[in-house]
């Protein structure tokens, strides 16, 4: 029971957490209890929202499903604050903004920006600071980069962008330092490596970029201390290892060659801790694990895998608690979630997996 005299003091308490929640919603962080996973809908143009369960992993439908959006919506990402979800579309050329209610998670309608870009857009990212998009254009060949407005979602081009990008660039990542920018290259077999003027966005190659890969490099994901980076290879059925280095950003193979995979991988996901690596296998509809050794970035198969997912799996992406994995299934319209296993990395499917969306879900991401 509290005494007279300890009520100044739980006032006081009360009064500063309600500040200080106030001081996170005014300074842009989203301050819903659950994440939000988004699905980028290729063939019916569309976006579907989904909230997490917390506990469980399991998606609800949020709000209208199937928000309208451009033709062939292929990359999906949601800016560091949570405010805005950017969508590439690559027959369309454009990059379409959605305002996320900050709240619920919902998309808002309106208003929508929508920015054009170089020919067939197919993969995006955002620097850790959320200053800047990077887009990779594979028909353009090149990099466009945005200036973000994150009070506007305005897109601005910066000095010199749109970058040439070597050909057909895919996938992209940015360092967690946002000091380099790495892009792969379908039709030869490589990474290109950049320095990223952290200034204005703008990008030169590192000495030795290009760096070589396997046949078809589709996506790159960076290990979250920025020391690894991992790429699937669609053709040769591999994953290519690198070490970073911290002082260049350039890339190192890591000893003992690629990682074989399933067939046609197309996506790929480390988990937050650093400790396990996900890939999605287009062709053998599965999703193969593995750990990664901390100390050399070394991958090995983990015991129970691969593990099923749907028809054409394409998208993965990752909670940020590093619980749960959803795998977007192309061929059969859903998305398939899984709980993680924090010692062992293991995938468990969660009841009710996997979940409506609509047609041709390609990409997924999560707030």
């Amino acid at each position: 029971m509290f005494r007279a005299r300890s009520w100044p003091f739980l006032i006081c308490v009360l009064t500063a957490a309600i500040g200080g929640a106030l001081q996170a919603t005014e300074a842009g962080q989203v301050p819903r209890a659950t994440s939000v996973a988004y699905v980028a809908n290729d063939r019916a143009g569309t976006i579907s929202a989904f909230r997490i369960d917390g506990d469980t992993g399991a998606l609800t439908p949020l709000g209208a499903q199937g928000m309208a959006t451009d033709k062939n919506p292929y990359a999906l990402t949601v800016d560091p604050d949570g405010r805005w979800l950017y969508a590439a579309h690559g027959d369309a050329s454009s990059i379409v903004a959605f305002r996320i209610d900050a709240m619920s998670g919902e998309l808002k309608p309106a208003p929508i920006r929508r920015t054009a870009t170089g020919d067939y857009p197919v993969s995006t990212a955002i620097d850790p600071a959320g200053r800047f998009l990077y887009v990779s254009t594979m028909v353009a060949n090149a990099i466009a980069i945005y200036a973000i407005n994150r009070d506007a979602d305005a897109l601005t081009p910066v000095a010199g962008s749109p970058f040439a990008a070597g050909t057909r660039p895919s996938g992209n990542a940015v360092h967690p330092s946002g000091r380099f920018l790495y892009v792969t290259n379908l039709t030869t077999r490589s990474v290109l490596a950049f320095a990223v003027d952290r200034a204005n966005g703008s990008i030169k190659p590192i000495r030795g970029s290009p760096f070589p890969a396997g046949a078809n490099p589709r996506a790159i994901a960076i290990e979250p201390r920025g020391r690894f980076a991992y790429v699937v290879n669609a053709v040769s059925n591999d994953i290519s290892l690198y070490r970073i280095d911290a002082r260049n950003g350039a890339l190192e193979p890591v000893p003992g060659g690629s990682v074989p995979t399933g067939e046609n991988p197309r996506a790929l996901a480390v988990a937050p801790s650093g400790a396990y690596l996900y890939v999605a296998s287009n062709a053998s509809a599965s999703i193969w694990a593995y750990s990664i050794d901390p100390v050399s970035g070394a991958l090995r198969p983990l015991p129970e895998q691969p593990v099923a997912a749907g028809k054409s799996p394409r998208g993965l992406a990752i909670d940020k608690r590093g619980r749960f994995l959803y795998c977007t299934n192309y061929d059969a319209n859903s998305v398939s979630a899984y709980r993680i296993d924090p010692l062992t990395g293991a995938l468990g499917e969660i009841a009710g997996s996997p979940y409506r969306t609509g047609d041709g879900p390609f990409a997924v991401a999560i707030f």
